[in-house]
């Protein structure tokens, strides 16, 4: 079932994205820190946003930097920048009081290229643990890793039960499934089950990472939120466009599924 909606522009439109999800009490993802100038920045960053939100009152999400960060890195030097990055992103969450941070997976498609798929999870496997045992233990964050170049879910799904915290989820993003794997969304969540705690939900045409309203692209967005609201678990649903105008379109569209709920019997819960 979908539990919590949250409001997740990316375009520049940043108090107008505010406004909507105040105006329409939904949660915020907080988009400005996945460019590392902001996380340098982070004080004046985060002085604005407590401006711009001293009347919210729901839960705050948070992407984190994605550009040229790889924690696993075998140079030594990109790894250590990489986890510095991934850090000041924590403190930052911690300072904001953020629920649910993001990360993109950083698989690629070399890893299987190169066979060195096994000694990626292994090491992704340790930094992850380390990294929840020092920076997330005792924090209200979980961390969520979400699918990008990801042909499909199993890497992220073998971490994950490898790792087997409530610290570290699956954020499953629909416009990724659409360029990069041959699998469906359904198929995704299905794979994923219990691990997927957060979608980031918007279409594409299948070339272009444009994150275009539900409405807009290849993807059947009202059968796939149809099968969201039916699942026995509860989930999270962030509505990720490039425009405040495609998110105040989806959130018509995903509305009637928020309202769904799926057989008392079968709900369970399984987010902090």
């Amino acid at each position: 079932m979908i539990d919590r909606v949250f409001a997740a522009p990316k375009g520049p439109e940043l108090e107008q994205g505010i406004a909507f999800a105040l105006t329409h009490q939904l949660d915020y993802e907080l988009p400005t820190f996945y460019y590392v100038e902001n996380l340098d920045a982070k004080d004046r960053e985060i002085a604005r946003y407590r401006q711009l939100l001293a009347n919210f009152q729901g839960i705050l999400s948070m992407h984190g930097p994605i550009f040229d960060t790889n924690v696993v890195s075998l140079d030594p030097d990109l790894m250590r920048i990489s986890r510095q990055r991934y850090i000041q992103a924590i403190d930052v969450a911690k300072e904001m009081n953020v629920r649910y941070l993001v990360f993109h997976s950083q698989w690629t498609p070399i890893y299987p290229a190169a066979n060195a798929t096994r000694m990626w999870l292994s090491k992704m496997t340790d930094y992850w643990e380390q990294t929840i045992a020092e920076h997330l233990q005792g924090s209200q964050i979980t961390v969520l890793i979400e699918n990008f170049l990801d042909t499909n879910p199993e890497s992220i799904m073998t971490l994950l039960s490898r790792i087997n915290s409530p610290h570290l989820k699956a954020c499953l993003d629909t416009g990724h499934v659409n360029i990069f794997s041959e699998l469906s969304p359904i198929d995704w969540l299905q794979t994923l089950g219990t691990q997927a705690a957060y979608i980031h939900a918007h279409n594409n045409g299948g070339e272009l990472d444009s994150h275009d309203a539900f409405g807009q692209g290849l993807l059947d967005m009202d059968s796939f939120l149809q099968h969201v609201a039916l699942l026995p678990q509860k989930i999270h649903v962030a509505i990720e466009t490039s425009t405040v105008k495609g998110l105040a379109e989806s959130y018509e569209l995903l509305k009637p599924y928020w309202q769904i709920q799926p057989p008392q019997t079968l709900v369970k819960s399984f987010l902090i």
